[in-house]
């Protein structure tokens, strides 16, 4: 299929969805368009003490919390 048969079909459904349904649609569309640039964060390392080699972890780029924040939580 080429993008606008896509596009095509993809309206024709959209325009028998009930007002809920297409919210719950744009919501997905968005998150899919947001998880698509999801990249782990390679700035900042932290220690993971105890599970040192034993777990991997990354945080999202756009995670902002200091140390103490975090400790407070």
């Amino acid at each position: 299929m080429t993008r606008v048969e896509i596009e095509n079909q993809l309206l024709d459904e959209f325009r028998e969805l009930s007002v809920t349904k297409l919210e719950e649609t744009l919501n997905f569309v968005l998150f899919l368009k947001q998880s698509t640039h999801f990249k782990p964060s390679t700035q900042q390392k932290r220690p993971l003490g105890l599970l040192e080699g034993k777990v991997k972890y990354f945080l999202h780029e756009d995670f902002k919390i200091t140390d103490a924040e975090f400790l407070r939580s």
